[in-house]
């Protein structure tokens, strides 16, 4: 009786001990993922700020996008007038590039 008891009771103390080791494991895998979730929440915060201003950008250039719809209405004011046609050709080129470039940074972030 003595000796099964004995038995059980190093038995028990086996689990325990090899519960507590798990324990410990665990117990690091959860400060890993919780630096880990810290690091991802950083930077998901650079990311979104970096979406705003990049939205805020967007803005701006759809802005001066939509004042560059006037130049059809440019083009046909000044058949009568005294600018030539390379001049206002040259400001089209201009132009153009100009909003290339701006939807090349817009693909590009």
């Amino acid at each position: 009786m003595k000796s099964e008891l004995k038995m059980q009771y190093l038995n028990l103390k086996l689990k325990i001990s090899g519960m507590v080791a798990r324990l410990h494991e665990f117990q690091g895998t959860l400060v890993q993922k919780q630096a880990e979730l810290e690091d991802l929440q950083q930077k998901l915060a650079l990311k979104s700020e970096e979406l705003v201003k990049t939205q805020r950008r967007l803005k701006e250039l759809e802005k001066n996008f939509k004042k560059s719809d006037n130049f059809a209405k440019i083009v046909a004011s000044t058949d009568n007038t005294a600018i030539p046609n390379a001049e206002l050709k040259q400001k089209l080129e201009e132009y153009i590039t100009k909003i290339d470039h701006c939807i090349d940074q817009l693909r590009n972030p």
